[in-house]
């Protein structure tokens, strides 16, 4: 027989009732701030690029435009009362082209007496602020 003594295997201290080593509440609340954080980073830049998604699209519908309003310009040595012109004579086929990227109609009008010949702009985002309006003649600079 063995002259060893026997000793208790010690267990793990427990406090009201919870074993040590499980998440306290304020870790878990940390975790949860720490997702809504990052999610709203997120949510801000996917955002973010969908605005500068339409502006890039109605500068291509925009330059697209201008294009035709040439061509409209070379055969008929004047450019159009209207854009739905350009649609009925066949100068653009897509009607989506005369949308900007936000669905709304650019604004255009035959400027004779100002520094450029018409006038070709999408409001933006907000019709009501002019700082992001898009005007086809400062677009690319």
């Amino acid at each position: 027989m063995s002259t060893r003594p026997h000793h208790p295997t010690p267990t793990l201290p427990r406090r009201h009732g919870r074993a040590v080593g499980g998440f306290s509440l304020i870790e878990l609340t940390m975790v949860i701030v720490i997702l809504g954080v990052l999610m709203s980073v997120v949510a801000v830049n996917v955002l973010g690029q969908g605005e500068k998604a339409k502006v890039r699209a109605s500068e291509t519908s925009m330059d697209l435009i201008r294009t035709q309003l040439d061509s409209y310009h070379l055969e008929y040595s004047a450019y159009p009362p209207t854009l739905a012109t350009l649609q009925q004579l066949k100068f653009l086929s897509d009607t989506k082209a005369l949308k900007d990227g936000w669905k709304r109609e650019f604004g255009y009008r035959v400027t004779p007496d100002s520094a450029h010949p018409y006038m070709l702009i999408s409001s933006g985002g907000d019709v009501n602020d002019p700082s992001d309006d898009i005007d086809v003649w400062t677009m690319n600079q």
